[in-house]
This record gives structure tokens, C-alpha cells and sequence, in this order.
């Protein structure tokens, strides 16, 4: 009996010895693997390395180039700039209307009298316009003597504001107005108008504001036949070019670049069209003739 438990011992001994070696074996072969498959991916690694690097060069580089190319066409376009817009709306009155205080567009009237054109009036309206609807009322009939009856308080004096903004009379409702702190105004509006400029766009979305001050007056030129164009900046929260271009009017959607301004002069000038760089335009600016390059 002592005999069977001694082999049995000296069997288990011998089979744990083997396992052990084997694990051991086993581990240390794992241990190679483990180290080459390392060797391995560190090699990818500096070669992925110094692939990005290289695309990294080549970018800066081309970043360096159209960069460079960019302020060559800037520096190209302030070249031109006043020759090709010198003279050409000489003789043209001009009035600009800004349907809101969110931007400014004083750029804008230095273009036109660069060009020759007389910008006689710029009204803007205030935020407050339509917010005050009594002060409204109480302003036109004080200025007119009329009482209003018409329940679109909003559009009748809209309306009013834009027939005295592009004729010669003068009612005093536009002083009115201004007295009360709903709209702003510069120059004289004692003179008949030969052109509109809206200079629209919002910080953020109103759908409202457009159809019962920018759409009214837009109506208001198209009966008296007076030639309009609506104008916003490159960079606005709500843009009204697509409602401007859906009333079928010029515009410019980033007057606040040398192109857009040049764009403007010659939209003016004869080419109507809707001009600048966002999805509703047309083209950059007109076409002055065709012109092939290679």
C-alpha cells in the first residue's frame, strides 16, 4: 500500500514538473511574441508618424500658398477698386434704407458717392419699430392729422415712411417718427429718389419683421417704379437674401467686401442680378464682358 501511494506521489510530481516547465516554456515564448509583435507596431507607428508629418508639411505649405494668393487678389482688388467704379452712377440719387439696428452699413454710402452717386437720404428703423403699436398710431396721426381706422397699424405707416423717403414732400411724419425714437435719419428727403438700397439681415430669426417692413417696402418702390436692391453683409444670423431674390430683386450678399461693394455699383449701374458667395447667388458680381482666360 505504502508502494501504490509512493508511485502515485512520484507520478503527480513528475506530471506538475512537466506542467510547470511547459508554462513556464509557454511564457516565455509569449514573452518573445509579445515583444516583437511591440517592435512591430512602434515600427508602424513612426512610419504613420512620419507619413503625417509629410502631409502635415504639404498642408502648411499649400495653407502658406493660398494664403499668399489671397492677400495678392486683396491687395489686387483695392488696386481696381476705384477705377472700376469711378463714375459710374454719376447723376444717380440714392436712398438706403436699413430695416434694422443690428448691423451697420456705413461702408456702404462711401462706395456709392465714390461712384459718383448722391446718396441723399439713410433711414433706419428701429428694433422698436413694431414693437410699440399705440406709440405708432399716436406719431402718424399727430403728424398727419389723420386718424387711422386701419387695424395694420404697422404697414400703414411703413408704407407712409417709404412714399416720403423716395418723393419731394415732405409731411413730417419722418420727423415724427424720429422725435419718438422709432427710426433714425440722415441727409435731406427733400428730393425725388432715383434708386433704394434695403440693407436688411437679422442677429436672429424673424420671419415677421421681413413681410411687414422689408416686403412693404419693396412694394411701395415697385408701384412708383423705383428700381430697388437689397444688400446684408458675408456674416449675418438670419439672412434675407433668398426672401429678396423670391421678390424678384437685386441683391448683394456680402456687401462688406470689396467685391460685394463693386457688385453693388454695377448692379446699380444697369446689370441687376443676385450676386455674392451664398447658395442664393447668382454669381460673385456681373458679368462686364466675356473675357476667356487660359
Amino acid at each position: 500500500m505504502t508502494n501504490i501511494k509512493y508511485y502515485v506521489l512520484t507520478v503527480v510530481s513528475i506530471f506538475l514538473a512537466l506542467a510547470i516547465g511547459i508554462y513556464i516554456g509557454f511564457m516565455f515564448d509569449a514573452q518573445d511574441i509579445l515583444m516583437s509583435q511591440k517592435e512591430d507596431i512602434v515600427s508602424q507607428l513612426e512610419e504613420r508618424f512620419d507619413y503625417l508629418e509629410e502631409e502635415n508639411k504639404s498642408v502648411r505649405e499649400e495653407v502658406s500658398k493660398v494664403t499668399k494668393e489671397n492677400e495678392q487678389i486683396k491687395e489686387f482688388n483695392r488696386a481696381i477698386y476705384g477705377d472700376v467704379i469711378k463714375d459710374r452712377l454719376s447723376g444717380i440719387k440714392i436712398a438706403i434704407i436699413e430695416t434694422s439696428e443690428d448691423y451697420i452699413y456705413k461702408g456702404v454710402s462711401q462706395t456709392l458717392e465714390a461712384a459718383g452717386a448722391e446718396v441723399a437720404s439713410i433711414t433706419t428703423i428701429k428694433n422698436s419699430f413694431d414693437s410699440n403699436l399705440d406709440l405708432l398710431k399716436n406719431a402718424y396721426e399727430m403728424a398727419t392729422g389723420v386718424e387711422i381706422t386701419d387695424n395694420n397699424i404697422t404697414r400703414l405707416t411703413i408704407d407712409t415712411i417709404a412714399n416720403e423717403i423716395i418723393s419731394d414732400d415732405d409731411t413730417g411724419i419722418l420727423t415724427a417718427f424720429k422725435t419718438e425714437g422709432l427710426i433714425d435719419t440722415i441727409g435731406t428727403y427733400l428730393t425725388p429718389i432715383d434708386y433704394v438700397i434695403i440693407a436688411g439681415g437679422r442677429k436672429e430669426k424673424d420671419e415677421e419683421r421681413f413681410s411687414v417692413i422689408d416686403e412693404r417696402i419693396i412694394d411701395i418702390c415697385k408701384k412708383s417704379n423705383i428700381p430697388v436692391i437689397g444688400i446684408e453683409k458675408e456674416n449675418v444670423g438670419f439672412s434675407y437674401i433668398e426672401k429678396y431674390k423670391s421678390n424678384r430683386i437685386s441683391s448683394v450678399d456680402n456687401v462688406d467686401t470689396i467685391m460685394g461693394r463693386v457688385a453693388l455699383v454695377l448692379a446699380i449701374d444697369g446689370r441687376p442680378g443676385n450676386y455674392g458667395i451664398k447658395p442664393s447667388a447668382e454669381s460673385l458680381v456681373p458679368n462686364l464682358g466675356t473675357i476667356i482666360i487660359e
